[in-house]
């Protein structure tokens, strides 16, 4: 009887096992973006509002149809989401007199800037450097941009960091940076962005 009991026990046992390591949720994720199974992505707007988002600065972030939209003011949008590797994708829309870029790994969320974090341009800046482009890492080539939506993907794992615009991939390595959150960073112009999306990097 005590073999039959242990028996039963255990297969209890491995059964929950086997349903924890489906599920997990990171703590500093909000409620909207549950990681029900390992490897899925999972998004960072609800499409309703910026739960899963701090703003710094006074930019006018707002959520219309599904997209954060931004038209005056300055700063940022930081994720409540920090892991040291990570991908995201999203679809961005830019005037052509805009300023933004995104910035991952920010090491130190009181100051965020190329010196504490890595920073991707959205746009084309002056010097050739095109949209793509991780400011003090790489130069990519100049594209078009502007007045068009676009779809971008960053893939970090460890050392090896990753740029997707457009279907166009740049890469680089570099150790600067170990972990910390996601922040879009908006300077002025017409800014767009929905569809994003982020995948715990090792079961992609």
């Amino acid at each position: 009887m005590l073999k039959d009991i242990f028996l039963k026990q255990s297969g209890i046992l491995l059964k929950l096992l086997f349903v924890c390591s489906l599920t997990w949720v990171p703590a500093s994720v909000n409620s909207q973006a549950i990681i029900t199974t390992l490897g899925s992505p999972f998004p960072l707007l609800n499409g309703s509002d910026l739960s899963s988002w701090a703003p710094n600065g006074n930019a006018s972030w707002q959520v219309n149809n599904r997209e954060i939209d931004v038209t005056q003011g300055h700063g940022m949008l930081v994720t409540l989401l920090s892991v040291p590797d990570i991908q995201v994708e999203f679809d961005y829309w830019v005037s052509s007199d805009a300023k933004v870029s995104v910035f991952f790994r920010c090491m130190n969320t009181d100051v965020i800037n190329a010196e504490t974090a890595y920073e991707v341009s959205l746009v084309n800046r002056a010097g050739g450097l095109g949209a793509g482009t991780i400011l003090m890492l790489n130069k990519v080539k100049p594209t078009q941009v502007a007045n068009q939506w676009n779809h971008m993907k960053i893939s970090v794992v460890g050392s090896q960091l990753a740029i997707t615009l457009n279907g166009i991939t740049s890469q680089v390595t570099d150790t600067r940076f170990n972990a910390g959150p996601l922040a879009l960073n908006y300077q002025g112009g017409d800014f767009r962005v929905k569809n994003i999306y982020i995948t715990i990097p090792g079961r992609w």
